[in-house]
């Protein structure tokens, strides 16, 4: 009340005409008044200044100058141009009374994109973020680099480090230093950068239309020469030429593998015997050291058969040049009979397999595929557990023909087949017989032509399913009964494995065979010899088979997601008692089980796709979702059709729908011959080599080891070795008198 009171006396002091509400004034308001006359009232009187240090002026002061250069190719003209460019910075600094010379850094035959992978320009960056320079001297913004990021990134550093390295860029006559460089140098960097983006593009389009048209790059390789011949249009072009002396070890590689050796051994050899691998040490000697990746490498390499396939890997980011394998991104070309064959297509195509298989844990030469010609198991195929060499696209294949689903002789030449990807077929270049997978349901173009062979209404159809349907269990899924006693082969991406319920049924059998036919998606287990090249170790469980389980896996369209259980049905026949059951798995009739997850998961069986047919009187409408529609609701929506699905695939489908088992099961012998126990027969041959030819081999390559070709003529073999390592330093001709430069 006081407070009032004494805020209506101050008002009431105030003279007539004063502004309403001035008595009230606010405690902001006083505060910055009570500032301001504090800041009159200040005279400096008792302030003593300390004088800063005085700076030398630019002018007076020495500067560590040096150079930075940079070329992208190693072309002569190119090394003659970085030569000039080198005299011409040393001369210039050189004759500046303020500047000292503190080195040229170079990086010949690098990129500008990208900063990383230049030693000559981190050197520099080195020595200037160290001290040892003042300012540094550069043709163009796109010669220090074409990154803008790099670019600004660097000067900006630069420019903070204490004291600030300055940048001199000749062409563009910028310098760091100033004020109104900071937004020309951004605008320069970003075109540079462009201009690369720009050339990339255009040599990418170029490389297109070049292995579109059948002109492939095709470097110098071990085995071949690169010539020059008359192209037959008056000019001249260059071709690879068989090097007899080096074609000659390649065979010997060749013909080794297929006779059981390992790239370690032939790798061993070589490096014996002082073979040169095709390269040079740092020091510029021949490299005569041979490894087995080296080996691998040489033997993957399709240009030994005389294919070439281009763009094998390709280059997603022109700014860090950093290749990655072309799995589909771009197109690949594929010219057969390119050039001469160092050796036959057979021999390369089978130790394109064997390597394929090593991987696998097998060991040993070549093994053809072996199938079942006749009986009941036509088209079944032997499986061998380390195999790896065939796809499922030469199981399908072979099994159709022996099933007589192909108009073929079972004469299948896997020798002659263009697998120019490391053994593996690439899609759209072979003729795969119009394989396709034939599905135990009928699609709707299928059953429509059945009714009409039958003479059935598409009505009275649907109407004999329903009846059928109505009069049928259906099957119920196994995970509502316990499973731990029943027979079942559990499969897995990387492994298949049989418990000890289906082991038991195999009583008394110590080695078994494993056929498979992925016609009818069915697995068969049966007795055999040890002498069976595919035999398995069945009397204590098998587990193994990771080339298995990836042929499964694409014959059944799974994920390899999950893992898969399908359980056993044990057959029995005539004959002895230790080879007259067999166990048989439909592997359509499988449980799925996510293997990052605890619970189960039925999986449905993927039904074969269908091509609707086009009618005048059907028409396909696309109805966009509702946007007003709440989330939640759609969420619940979702949820709800989920549980639907999950419910459908839980209860299984109808059992009139599914048949199990193989066809035509016969308990009685043919000749004496169970018929579920034919051999089956080699569809390949082994590919192997003569001893004799491969010694005669041996012998020429001691009588007459390759030669490494000279070196690039002007180019220094150790320079052009420490070129492709990184940047190269070019230091001060020593004279007397001068200092070593900075940089080495």
């Amino acid at each position: 009340m006081n407070d009032v009171r004494h805020a209506a006396e101050q008002r009431a002091a105030q003279p007539k005409g004063s502004p309403v509400g001035a008595s009230f004034e606010s405690e902001r308001q006083r505060e910055k008044n009570a500032f301001i006359k504090q800041l009159d009232a200040l005279d400096g009187r008792n302030v003593r200044k300390i004088a800063a240090a005085a700076e030398t002026p630019e002018e007076d002061r020495v500067l560590r100058v040096a150079a930075y250069c940079r070329v992208s190719t190693d072309d002569i003209d190119q090394k003659l141009s970085i030569h000039l460019q080198i005299q011409q910075y040393m001369k210039k600094i050189k004759e500046n009374p303020n500047w000292k010379y503190a080195g040229c850094y170079v990086d010949d035959g690098f990129s500008g994109t990208n900063t990383d992978h230049r030693q000559g320009f981190q050197q520099l960056m080195k020595d200037a973020m160290d001290g040892k320079i003042d300012m540094i001297i550069t043709k163009a913004v796109s010669r220090f680099a074409r990154n803008l990021m790099d670019c600004i990134g660097w000067v900006e550093a630069l420019q903070n480090h204490d004291p600030p390295v300055r940048v001199f860029f000749e062409q563009e006559n910028l310098d760091t230093t100033s004020q109104t460089s900071g937004i020309i140098l951004f605008v320069l960097a970003m075109v540079a950068q462009e201009e690369s983006h720009m050339k990339s593009e255009a040599i990418l389009l170029s490389l297109e239309w070049r292995f579109s048209r059948g002109r492939f790059l095709t470097p110098r390789l071990f085995g071949y020469d690169k010539i020059e011949v008359p192209d037959g249009f008056g000019g001249r072009k260059k071709i690879l030429s068989v090097n007899e002396s080096e074609a000659r070890v390649v065979r010997w590689m060749y013909s080794t593998l297929l006779n059981g050796g390992t790239p370690e051994e032939i790798a061993s050899v070589l490096t014996e015997m002082a073979i040169p691998t095709g390269g040079r040490r740092r020091d510029g000697t021949l490299n005569t050291h041979w490894k087995a990746h080296g080996v691998v490498a040489t033997m993957r390499n399709e240009k030994h058969c005389g294919d070439v396939l281009a763009r094998n890997t390709y280059t997603p980011n022109y700014k860090d040049h950093k290749s990655r394998k072309n799995n589909g991104k771009k197109n690949k070309y594929f010219q057969p009979d390119h050039h001469e064959a160092i050796v036959p297509r057979s021999m390369w195509n089978a130790a394109q397999r064997i390597l394929n298989s090593r991987r696998f844990g097998h060991e040993g030469t070549y093994l053809p595929m072996r199938i079942i010609d006749r009986g009941t198991l036509a088209g079944y195929i032997s499986m061998n557990r380390t195999w790896a060499g065939f796809d499922y696209e030469d199981y399908y294949c072979a099994s159709q023909i022996a099933m007589g689903l192909l108009d073929e002789e079972l004469t299948h030449d896997l020798g002659s087949e263009y697998l120019p990807e490391g053994g593996h077929r690439i899609g759209g270049l072979v003729d795969d017989h119009g394989i396709a997978q034939i599905a135990r349901d009928l699609t709707a173009a299928e059953q429509e032509i059945k009714d009409e062979l039958e003479g059935r209404t598409s009505e009275a159809s649907e109407s004999v399913s329903r009846e059928e349907a109505a009069r049928s269990f259906q099957v119920v899924s196994g995970d509502m009964f316990s499973r731990v006693h029943d027979p079942v082969i559990r499969i897995t991406p990387n492994s298949i494995s049989f418990n000890k319920s289906c082991v038991s049924k195999l009583l008394g059998t110590e080695y078994a065979e494993i056929l498979f036919n992925p016609v009818e998606r069915m697995l068969v287990v049966r007795p055999c010899a040890v002498s069976n090249p595919n035999f398995i170790l069945w009397k204590e469980g098998y587990r193994g088979a990771s080339p298995l389980s990836k042929v499964l896996y694409d014959s059944m369209g799974w994920e390899t997601d999950y893992s898969f259980r399908v359980p056993c049905q044990a057959v029995k026949g005539s004959g002895p008692a230790e080879r007259n059951t067999v166990l048989v798995f439909d592997l359509d009739n499988y449980i799925g089980r996510a293997s990052d997850k605890t619970d189960e998961v039925i999986i449905a069986k993927k039904t074969a796709e269908t091509v609707p047919e086009e009618r005048e009187d059907a028409k396909s409408f696309y109805y966009p979702p509702d946007e007003d529609e709440p989330k939640e609701i759609r969420d619940v929506e979702d949820k709800f059709e989920r549980a639907v699905e999950a419910n459908r695939r839980y209860f299984g489908t109808p059992v009139f729908m599914h048949e199990s088992g193989v066809r035509g099961v016969s308990g009685e012998c043919t000749d004496g011959e169970w018929d579920m126990m034919i051999e089956a027969k080699p569809l390949d041959i082994t590919h192997t080599v003569d001893e004799s030819t491969v010694d005669d081999l041996l012998s020429g390559i001691m009588d007459d080891p390759p030669q490494m070709p000279a070196p690039k003529r002007g180019i220094p073999r150790r320079a052009d070795n420490r070129r492709r390592r990184g940047g190269i330093a070019y230091a001060d001709i020593k004279r007397p008198g001068k200092e070593p430069s900075a940089f080495r």
